[in-house]
């Protein structure tokens, strides 16, 4: 067992919450499911069932996680949590044993949280980080803010897949219209592994930017042109290239 193993296994043990919070996670996991953001998701299939994966997504507000959890990690893995969410003891605990959150310090090199999320990623689990590190509170719902470069370091030097996901608009709870969610075809680093992080951790993080922007143009083709259809996107792009 590597060390980041064990730093994974000591994690959930003295993570593992009360009773009470335990049911409090329970609850607030039916809700992610079933009560609150109903979503359609495209290419569902593309996103990895097994190994390690860093699966990323632009950012609108502090509920994205939810589909994400939810529809693609089946409540297991990690979510990557801006520390100041976190202050409260009861939202800390409650976030803990709903989606055993990790509290990350912006703006800095949190240390803890690093091989918090390492030791996830190397026993084979899987972390959801927001690259764009804020929510995007832009009325052009449609843009992406600046990459961290945080995600690609993590996925560089753990070995993960990173599998980019996007969300066509923000989330809206109960149904009150269509959320919607494309999955990207994972991104392979292992061209990056045994190369110093520091030196290619902006050349992968252009990548993922990349590989969003084409998905952006994609999600919205098949809202937009044809009405969330994905039979007649790929119909229409299968005739397209005959």
């Amino acid at each position: 067992m590597t060390k980041f193993n064990q730093a994974a296994d000591k994690n959930r043990k003295n993570e593992r919450p009360n009773a009470f919070y335990r049911m409090l996670g329970a609850f607030g996991r039916f809700l992610m499911r079933i009560v609150w953001w109903p979503t359609k998701i495209y290419y569902k299939e593309k996103f990895p069932h097994r190994g390690n994966v860093v699966c990323v997504c632009n950012h609108y507000s502090a509920i994205d996680a939810n589909a994400i959890y939810s529809k693609l990690f089946a409540f297991k893995g990690r979510i990557a949590v801006k520390a100041e969410a976190l202050k409260s003891k009861f939202v800390n605990k409650g976030m803990a044993a709903m989606c055993r959150a990790v509290s990350v310090k912006r703006d800095e090199s949190d240390v803890g949280a690093i091989k918090t999320m390492l030791g996830e990623l190397n026993s084979g689990g899987k972390l959801l980080i927001f690259p764009e590190g804020q929510c995007n509170k832009k009325k052009d719902f449609k843009s992406l803010l600046p990459f961290k470069d945080g995600p690609s370091a993590i996925a560089i030097k753990s070995g993960a897949v990173i599998v980019p996901t996007l969300y066509y608009r923000p989330l809206k709870p109960f149904g009150f219209r269509k959320n919607r969610l494309i999955v990207g075809d994972p991104i392979d680093l292992s061209a990056y592994i045994g190369k110093k992080v520091h030196d290619v951790k902006s050349e992968v993080t252009q990548l993922i930017r990349d590989k969003m922007t084409e998905m952006r143009k994609q999600i919205d083709e098949i809202v937009e042109k044809y009405h969330g259809s994905l039979k007649k996107y790929e119909r229409a792009h299968a005739a397209a290239v005959r």
